[in-house]
């Protein structure tokens, strides 16, 4: 293996270390990532299942950030002196009490106080969860000593005959169990009115700048996709995005979970791509549709570093604090909704794995719509009843 960056480790007593490592197995080829011990050698368990999600084309991000939520797991075990095969469920829980301490506090030895704050959000726990599951089906399949500890994917709850609402929008039929649940709240996702979103690309100094708000809005593509975007996948004749998947983009960019579409949109759109072709991108020789156009290296496609840069300039020039490409998505997802697009059609169109994961993320608009429909009839008057 070439190309290793430099390690982040974490080291919590009695010479415990493990590093999550970035690594890439050739000059042009992918990034991946791997845990590697003291000795500064893989951890194998971790490593075969790493590579694993990386020969199924898992995205970069899917796998770096399953690494660091393997790298704590293996730093308690090491502290606990378990070995990952041997370790039983009622045990198990005391890891997911142990990353809710400080991190000062996970030292061996160290005593913890009743309430004291809660280190990770629920969220987070429930994400370190679902790579631990993920981790323990894999070895349960290849050795039948090791427990899928944290649940199978099952046709149904494994008591009774009880079976989720949506569960016929999972792959396969299939629900994911676990017998150590984590209650979390998922924060309603920020939106953009539609005055925001003019206000935003009004701020823009450049076309290219003002078409990537506007594709955003009205496509809902995740920024990956947008900055992957090739010239060819704009159909103007028809008024389409396609969103194509492709390995090893120079800047890295990726559609997730390799789930190519095509997204209609609006004509306008188009006439914003031809007003920055002509007065910006020109001649230049490059196949991305959103290039480096104003500063080194010229040509070459744009990154989410670039991005970055951009929404935290637009953010000050605005005041719209909350502005991000996501929230563009998922303002564009709202919009569909509200329009009473088939949630179906919705989860295609933002390329989600299943309905029940667009179901999940907005949830929260059936309680704001149906406020809204209440007080249109004056059933209810500011949150009060009506007499």
């Amino acid at each position: 293996m070439d190309g290793f960056c430099s390690p982040v480790h974490v080291v919590l007593g009695c010479g415990v270390s493990f590093a999550v490592q970035r690594l890439r197995l050739s000059a042009d080829g992918p990034v991946s990532y791997t845990v590697v011990g003291a000795d500064g050698l893989p951890v194998d368990a971790v490593e075969e299942f790493l590579g694993y999600l990386a020969a199924r084309g898992a995205s970069p991000n899917t796998v770096q950030g399953y690494a660091y939520d393997l790298r704590d797991f293996f730093v308690w075990l090491e502290q606990t002196g378990l070995d990952f095969r041997r370790v039983r469920l009622e045990v198990l829980a005391q890891f997911f009490d142990w990353l809710r301490r400080p991190k000062p506090a996970r030292a061996p030895g160290v005593f913890v106080l009743p309430g004291v704050g809660q280190a990770l959000e629920n969220t987070t726990l429930q994400r370190k969860r679902a790579a631990l599951a993920s981790f323990y089906r894999f070895h349960a399949r290849r050795d039948e000593d090791v427990p899928a500890l944290l649940g199978n994917l099952l046709g149904r709850q494994p008591t009774g005959s009880y079976t989720p609402m949506l569960a016929h929008t999972q792959r396969g039929g299939e629900v994911e169990y676990s017998p150590i649940r984590i209650p979390a709240h998922r924060k309603p996702p920020r939106t953009l009115t539609e005055n925001e979103v003019q206000r935003l690309m009004s701020a823009c100094n450049r076309r290219r700048d003002r078409f990537l708000i506007a594709l955003l809005d009205d496509s809902g593509l995740r920024i990956s996709e947008a900055l992957g975007l090739r010239h060819a996948d704009l159909n103007l004749r028809k008024g389409e995005v396609h969103v194509v998947p492709r390995e090893n983009n120079a800047n890295r960019a990726r559609v997730k979970g390799m789930k190519g579409r095509i997204i209609p949109v609006r004509p306008e759109l188009f006439d914003r791509y031809a007003a920055y072709m002509e007065s910006e991108y020109g001649a230049l020789d490059c196949d991305f549709v959103f290039a480096n156009l104003f500063r080194a290296p010229i040509g070459s496609p744009m990154t989410r570093a670039n991005v970055n840069e951009l929404v935290e300039r637009l953010q000050k020039r605005t005041g719209i604090t909350h502005f991000s490409p996501h929230a563009c998505r998922h303002t564009y997802a709202t919009r569909l909704l509200r329009a009473e697009v088939p949630i179906e059609v919705v989860a295609e169109l933002l390329g989600h794995a299943s309905p029940q994961t667009t179901a999940e993320i907005y949830s929260h608009l059936d309680v704001e719509d149906h406020r809204r429909v209440l007080l249109s009839a004056g059933i209810i008057r500011d949150g009060a009843s009506a007499r």
